[in-house]
């Protein structure tokens, strides 16, 4: 078992087509009424272990392949650029090094600056508030430390903090259901650690920034996080009370629109985001729906979790690389110009071009 630059393409191939092809497989709802939410997101996770598992194992067929896979790793990883006679594979190493570590320390001086910022917010003490966050907790099956506050500073509800929970409310005034659903929502966040998620996700994506399909990832599972959780407030609802919950954001919606648009930190979980509409109205159409969370088709759910099992270990039975047979046609001359590699007893490979 061990890691090749070879292995290392086929995990970034693999793990980007199961998540471009969960991706436009969960913009069918059929899917979402069939397989659940959490059966959704966990698909998604496998999209991410495979990227962070790029190792060859012994049962791992080699795949030699010639032409242009050829002449595009001669290129990138034995031609050296400059005086310091430094590959291109070396130059973007350590680029990728550079900036994933600058988008990891950014991500950190961000989350304290937040939290310094969110604790400065008053804290709500108010009989409403405190009642009807009783209510919350007295219907849920665990009960955590939550700090309610407020500030002008926002125009959205969220919540935020992994370690230090809170939840933040602009300075309006609520009714009791809307204080309810709005408070509800994002305890329901904590009670799942969808912060703590999205977060991960957020690392993730700060370590492989320059793979296109982290982006994709990044912004979908955002979604199935907040259609999670609205699936998990109205599970019990019946109809009106699933009214009142999206009359509740649609209000909290036109109350926003009317306010400066605010950039939200990603690390925090809001009940609804201006700027992404169709999300928006998709949160709408599956709640209206009732589709629920929960698995509905067995048979569909096992069927579906067994072809991405089987896909996740295709996608471990071989690698492709580059073939550097000593060439067999044409003169000694061009064949000794013609590189080859060596195969040791250990598995690594020699490549050696020329003669010396």
């Amino acid at each position: 078992m061990q890691i090749t630059l070879f292995s290392l393409f086929m995990s970034v191939l693999w793990s980007s087509v199961l998540a471009a092809f969960n991706y436009f497989c969960r913009k069918k709802h059929f899917f979402i009424r069939q397989l659940g939410m959490t059966n959704v997101l966990f698909l998604y996770l496998f999209s991410i272990v495979r990227m962070l598992v790029p190792y060859k194992f012994s049962f791992t067929r080699v795949i030699p392949s010639q032409g242009a896979i050829s002449d595009v790793y001669r290129g990138v990883c034995t031609n050296k650029i400059g005086t310091t006679q430094i590959s291109f594979l070396s130059v973007f190493a350590i680029f990728w090094a550079v900036v994933s570590a600058a988008l990891l320390v950014r991500f950190l001086v961000q989350y304290l600056k937040a939290m310094q910022e969110f604790s400065s917010y008053s804290i709500r003490e108010d009989e409403q508030c405190q009642r009807v966050f009783r209510q919350v907790l007295n219907q849920s099956k665990k009960q955590m430390k939550v700090i309610i506050r407020s500030s002008d500073c926002i125009n959205i509800p969220m919540g935020a903090g992994v370690f230090r929970k809170s939840i933040i409310l602009p300075k309006e005034a609520y009714t009791d259901s809307e204080l309810y659903y709005i408070l509800r929502h994002e305890y329901t966040h904590f009670l799942n650690r969808d912060l703590l998620l999205k977060s991960l996700i957020h690392i993730y994506w700060c370590i492989f920034w320059w793979n296109p399909a982290i982006y994709l990832l990044k912004r979908d599972f955002a979604q199935i996080l907040e259609i999670k959780c609205d699936l998990d407030v109205t599970e019990k609802m019946v109809n009106q009370e699933k009214a009142g919950y999206l009359t509740t954001i649609v209000t909290l919606l036109k109350n926003a629109e009317i306010k400066k648009e605010q950039k939200l930190f990603y690390g925090t979980t809001a009940l609804f985001a201006r700027s992404c509409e169709a999300e928006t109205i998709e949160r709408f159409k599956i709640v209206s729906a009732s589709y629920g969370f929960k698995t509905r088709n067995l048979v569909f759910t096992g069927s579906w979790f067994l072809v991405f099992g089987m896909l996740i270990i295709l996608s471990y039975s071989f690698v492709i690389q580059p073939d550097y047979g000593e060439a067999n046609n044409g003169s000694a001359a061009e064949a000794a110009d013609r590189p080859y590699y060596i195969e040791c007893i250990d598995g690594t490979y020699y490549v050696h071009f020329g003669e010396e």
